[in-house]
């Protein structure tokens, strides 16, 4: 098994899709979403800092909305585990 950024993979990532974090009730933030594994996401954004340890993401080819706990950032990427 390999690893990308920290996670442990048994397949690549994806090329990524277009997702939305939602920080509050009234407060989105665009960003690019690559599944990692069935429980992990890598997630990159303008500004890391104002995404919450616990927040909700949906994506372009996901019909749902997954809460995320955030396991590391930097300042423009963020590794996560769906809830």
């Amino acid at each position: 098994m390999s690893s990308h950024a920290g996670f442990p993979i048994d397949t690549p990532p994806t090329p990524g899709e277009v997702g939305l974090i939602a920080v509050d009730e009234h407060t989105s933030i665009g960003c690019w979403v690559h599944d990692i594994s069935a429980q992990d996401v890598e997630i990159v954004v303008p500004d890391a800092s104002l995404v919450p340890d616990v927040f909700m993401l949906t994506s372009s080819a996901k019909e749902s909305i997954k809460v995320c706990r955030t396991l590391w950032r930097t300042d423009e990427m963020i590794g996560a585990r769906q809830l």
